[in-house]
């Protein structure tokens, strides 16, 4: 399975834009292995959107790639909407949780992702950590969560959230320790937008 992690930057005039031609993806629903996507804006950098799509496999994606996306983006003239944009492909490699990350894509409120970067010879271990640490560090208000690895030592952790005060709980007393423990770095808080959905 794979997860797409794209990160937008948006001019203030341009941010309502951006979110309407975003609200015109529901046709990915119709290509073959596309499993879900979610998207909001960063609560710390409002004119940072991000979004989170997941696929089934390599094979799905780069398909979507060569057959449908250039049309999608050209109906909705998205590109002409943000200033910079960063795409990077992550396989997920286990959940955070019981559950398949994509079974609560529209039931979250919230996204944090953190994108580590671990040295080579430290990775099983990371990823170690990662099984054991944020498996019991699931909190109530913490729907499900993904762990992706691409070459180089590329992490992203990333979390669904219920409601914002579970999140803050979960920030102000686990957050910390187990950060510690697991070399994640903090990450990013994304307020998901509901029309950005596409499940």
């Amino acid at each position: 399975m794979l997860m797409k992690w794209i990160k937008c930057q948006v001019n203030e005039e341009n941010k309502r834009s951006f979110s309407k031609a975003q609200e015109r993806w529901g046709e990915l629903r119709h290509c073959s292995g596309f499993m879900g996507q979610i998207g909001g804006w960063n609560r710390n950098d409002t004119y940072e959107a991000g979004i989170l799509s997941v696929w089934k496999d390599l094979y799905s994606y780069q398909s979507f790639m060569q057959h449908q996306h250039d049309e999608i983006i050209g109906k909705s003239d998205q590109g002409s909407t943000y200033t910079n944009i960063s795409v990077d492909i992550y396989e997920k490699i286990f959940n955070t949780g019981t559950k398949d990350i994509t079974e609560f894509f529209c039931k979250g409120k919230l996204l944090r992702v953190a994108d580590c970067s671990v040295e080579n010879d430290k990775e099983a271990g990371f990823e170690q950590v990662q099984k054991d640490i944020w498996n019991t560090g699931m909190t109530s208000g913490m729907l499900s969560g993904a762990i992706g690895k691409r070459q180089s030592g590329r992490y992203l952790a990333a979390s669904i959230w219920d409601n914002e005060d579970s999140h803050q709980r979960y920030a102000d007393k686990e957050l910390a320790a187990l950060l510690k423990e697991s070399e994640v770095n903090t990450g990013s808080l994304f307020e998901l937008h509901p029309k950005w959905a596409v499940i």
